[in-house]
C-alpha cells in the first residue's frame, strides 16, 4: 500500500489536518522511533484541535462580536478600572 491512498482517503473524509500531519510525519525520520499508538494519537490529536479551533472561529464570526479576536489573555489590568486576575478568571470558568 501506498502512503499515498491514506492520504487521499483521509482528504476524502474532510479529515485534511490528519493528513497534512501525517505526511509531515512520513517525511520525518526521528517518527519512524515513535510507536504506532503514539503517532496515531498525535494524528488523532491535530486533527481534534483544528475541528474545536474551526468551531470556535466559525461560532465567534456567527455571533457577530465586534472585536471577535478579543482574549481574556489580552486584558489590560494596569487601565484603572479596577479589574483583578482572580475576577476575571473566576468569572472566565464562571466560578463566581
Amino acid at each position: 500500500m501506498t502512503n499515498q491512498s491514506p492520504i487521499n482517503k483521509l482528504i476524502e473524509m474532510q479529515m485534511t489536518s490528519m493528513a497534512d500531519a501525517y505526511r509531515i510525519q512520513m517525511d520525518d525520520a526521528s517518527m519512524k522511533e515513535v510507536s504506532f499508538e503514539d503517532r496515531f494519537g498525535m494524528l488523532v490529536d491535530v486533527e481534534y484541535s483544528n475541528r474545536k479551533n474551526n468551531r470556535l472561529k466559525r461560532l465567534s464570526r456567527q455571533a457577530g462580536f465586534e472585536q471577535p479576536d478579543v482574549s481574556i489573555a489580552a486584558i489590560d489590568f494596569d487601565s484603572g478600572r479596577k479589574l483583578t486576575k482572580t475576577l476575571i478568571s473566576r468569572l472566565a470558568t464562571w466560578s463566581v
